[in-house]
């Protein structure tokens, strides 16, 4: 550990010494921004099973964050930089400590670590706008939400659209603006009140007032995203602008290159959701935005040094803290933790994670989940829904299931983070022909589909939309459109996100709340008939 330390300092001196002679002190200051994104309450120390499932590496998460800002703060101010730390969005939910404290914990550590600001994602709205407002409250730093309005067009009160920090003579704005899709991943009365308007026409609103203001070096901190695909969704954004066809403004969920090419005067942009890091930025080739995203779940840590120009206060370039990329993993035999601040996150997730260590059934393989058709995990999970709400037919998105489930003892800790947000199911009577629109709506363009149980279902992209779902039995009888069926889902899907809108048109009378928690759902299930399921017939597609 000790030699893959000083090997870090000592490249860490030399490249610093090198851009040194590229960006001298007395004509450039240096402002180096920290940023997460995505972290969904993960700021305790936790064992990086994606690495090495059966030798886990220890990630030293909030702890470690703690300690690399602390020490670059001291030595900004010993060496005359500065230094910014921001977030993305999601910041609280989805593991024990953060949700279980609808985010107060997680507001607690921020504030011990300094954070200058958060702007607010989907997930933020898990625990409510009321509560949101609350930890917005609670916080010694601003959220951000420029493109969040309440019901007289003002931006909400718990929000601010951007904030201007002088750092060593240097105007820095940064402008803040959640996912304009947020709506349609939320419960609405979550969202009740609010309006979450176009991330492009809000970028091209607010960045004159910010220059008017004064502001020099300007930053976009966005949970808009950068997708998974960069190059080759980059590659269609530049054929489609050579045909003339530009961003509509009004878009909503504009990506975040499709802001860049489209508002003029952003220096650097952040963004997230999508819980993919890039190692180096994406540079939009019109506007020279340059757009970094790191990875998610506090496993990760941004750093990127920025040098302006002190005369022209233009950016000039940037550099690397470490190792040459955007991004570290925070892997504790590369950076300590701060004692002091593990003490205090250990307390709270004593408290957030009681019971959670009891050994529910021993795993003999993984589970693992998949991107597209069938994976055991996700038959498992509808299975179990199915089950304990004694459905036909049970779905599930693909985006519910945030983890796999690795061999070994399978206590609630693991169930917690497999399924973090707490969805309870809900039971819908429809009819075949209901049943059928439905999974048309879900297999049209490019959509994944969907996680199924009770039925076989064939499906050939092949065909025209509309047209592509043959289901042939429920319960192992033949399909009738004519029939009843009751459909299980989580209560997500039910208020129509994620594509299931069709569920909305559904009358009250035909719909029931059961208050069965699919956490508890799948415990239940796996303690009655073990974690046995398998890939069988259930959804077929075709090509």
């Amino acid at each position: 550990m000790f030699n893959k330390i000083k090997y870090i300092l000592l490249i860490t001196i030399i490249m610093g010494t090198l851009f040194a002679e590229k960006f001298p002190a007395d004509e450039y200051q240096r402002i180096t921004v920290l940023f997460t994104n995505d972290v969904h309450g993960g700021i305790t120390r936790t064992e990086a099973t994606y690495m090495n499932p059966q030798f886990p590496p220890k990630i030293g998460s909030g702890p470690a964050i703690a300690r690399i800002a602390s020490n670059l703060r001291a030595r900004g101010e010993a060496e005359g930089f500065g230094v910014l730390l921001i977030d993305e969005g999601d910041f609280f939910s989805g593991t024990p400590v953060g949700s279980t404290t609808a985010g107060a914990a997680i507001v607690e550590f921020m504030n011990a670590v300094q954070y200058d600001l958060v702007t607010v994602g989907n997930h933020d709205f898990d625990k409510s706008y009321t509560e949101l407002t609350k930890r917005s409250a609670e916080a010694d730093f601003p959220f951000l939400g420029a493109n969040i309005v309440d019901e007289t067009g003002q931006i909400a009160s718990f929000l601010k659209p951007y904030i201007i920090k002088e750092i060593y003579g240097i105007k820095v704005g940064i402008l803040g603006i959640g996912t304009s899709v947020t709506p349609s991943m939320s419960f609405p009365e979550h969202v009740k009140g609010l309006t979450f308007l176009p991330e492009i026409a809000t970028a091209k609103k607010w960045i004159p007032i910010m220059k008017d203001e004064g502001a020099e070096f300007i930053i976009l901190s966005t949970h808009s995203w950068t997708p998974y695909e960069r190059d080759k969704a980059a590659a269609l954004l530049q054929e489609e602008l050579k045909r003339g066809e530009w961003p509509d403004e009004n878009k909503i969920g504009a990506p975040g290159m499709e802001i860049a090419v489209s508002v003029p005067g952003i220096d650097v942009m952040f963004t997230g959701h999508v819980h993919k890091g890039f190692p180096l930025p994406y540079e939009d080739p019109i506007n020279h935005t340059l757009i970094f995203q790191n990875y998610g779940n506090g496993s990760n840590l941004g750093m990127v040094n920025f040098y302006i120009h002190k005369k022209t206060k233009t950016l000039a370039g940037y550099d690397f803290e470490v190792d040459q990329t955007a991004y570290v993993t925070l892997l504790e035999d590369e950076f300590w933790i701060d004692t002091d601040i593990n003490n205090m996150i250990e307390e709270k997730r004593a408290i957030a994670e009681e019971g959670f260590d009891k050994v529910i059934a021993v795993l003999p393989a993984p589970l693992r989940r998949a991107n597209e058709g069938q994976s055991i995990l996700g038959n498992l999970l509808c299975d179990a829904v199915a089950w304990s709400s004694n459905a036909d037919v049970a779905f599930s998105n693909y985006g519910g299931l945030r983890s796999d489930l690795e061999a070994g003892p399978l206590t609630y800790q693991s169930l917690f983070r497999f399924l973090p947000f707490g969805n309870r199911i809900t039971v819908f009577l429809m009819s075949g022909a209901e049943l059928d629109a439905l999974i048309e709506d879900r297999v049209m363009g490019n959509s994944r589909g969907m996680l199924v149980s009770g039925l076989e279902v064939i499906v050939d992209k092949r065909k025209a939309e509309g047209d592509r779902a043959e289901i042939l039995t429920v319960q192992g009888k033949a399909f009738d459109k004519k029939a009843l069926y009751k459909i299980a889902v989580s209560d997500y899907l039910a208020e129509g996100n994620s594509g299931y809108d069709r569920l909305t048109t559904i009358g009250e009378k035909y719909r029931n709340n059961t208050g069965i928690m699919m956490r508890e759902a799948l415990r239940d299930y796996i303690v009655e008939f073990g974690p046995t399921t398998k890939i069988d017939s259930r959804w077929k597609l075709i090509k």
